[in-house]
């Protein structure tokens, strides 16, 4: 594996529920029996969508938790803090931090940098004018998953909703002292929960992810809190650091690459 392809991995690696009650309570929640989406259900990912496309600059944090999972099948978990800094259409800066790694990713309109300083590569291609094609270019063509990518393409992405295969509202909960409605979603890659608030703009409070196609069924949870604002786009240019190394990064759509 490349120096590059670790330090992509990594980045991947680090990306993004306390619940009480009675059995009786348990089913009372259970999934509906008919199959497909609950509308209501659809409803309220629509609303959140709404939401965050209504915001073109905002600032959120998460304290994410993130689970491997060993050859034996024992499960670690690793805890961080996740920030994106986003000015729509054409910048954001996301900061991932662990007591095991960081990495830093900057976006311009330009180009996209990854950077991780601990050990001091960082890696540039250039990008698409807009977050949303930006996205799209670096996972199809260099492999990299942007943590929490979904923030930027729900409310414009309509093939997002039209992936899911169940939904169904859990039932009201608290997340971080905010209302929130707590729903349960599924489709083929994945299950996934998410809490949103019921006071204000529909705005996700956490997301838990897990991986069904891995029979261990690894999770990712995040836990939001959101501001209407952030840096102005002069922020999201990346200049190295003195001690910086630039190293390239491979086209995985290059007939070469496959």
């Amino acid at each position: 594996m490349t120096v590059l392809r670790k330090i992509l991995v990594g980045a991947v690696a680090l990306p993004l529920a306390i619940g009480f009650g009675t059995a009786a309570q348990a089913q009372q929640n259970a999934a509906p029996a008919k199959p497909g989406p609950d509308p209501d259900a659809l409803a309220a990912l629509n609303k959140m969508g709404e939401a965050l496309r209504a915001m073109t600059a905002f600032t959120v944090s998460a304290d994410v938790t993130t689970e491997q999972v060993l050859d034996s099948g024992q499960k670690l978990q690793y805890g961080g803090d996740l920030k994106i800094e986003a000015q729509r259409p054409s910048g954001f800066k996301i900061s991932m931090n662990a007591d095991h790694q960081q990495r830093e990713i900057y976006y311009d309109g330009k180009s996209i940098t990854l950077f991780a300083p601990k050990v001091g590569y960082y890696a540039s291609v250039p990008a698409p004018p807009t977050i949303g094609a930006t996205l799209d270019v670096v996972k199809d063509k260099y492999g990299v998953e942007i943590p929490l990518a979904d923030l930027f393409y729900l409310g414009t992405d309509p093939t997002l909703t039209a992936r899911i295969q169940e939904g169904f509202d859990v039932g009201p909960e608290t997340v971080g002292g905010l209302a929130c409605e707590h729903y349960a979603f599924r489709q083929k890659a994945a299950d996934w929960q998410v809490w949103i608030r019921t006071e204000g703009p529909a705005l996700p409070c956490k997301m838990v992810i897990t991986t069904i196609q891995d029979e261990a069924q690894p999770q990712y949870t995040a836990v939001m809190t959101w501001e209407a604002k952030a840096p102005a786009q002069a922020a999201y240019t990346f200049t190295p650091p003195a001690n910086a190394h630039r190293i390239t990064v491979a086209d995985l759509s290059a007939p070469a690459a496959k």
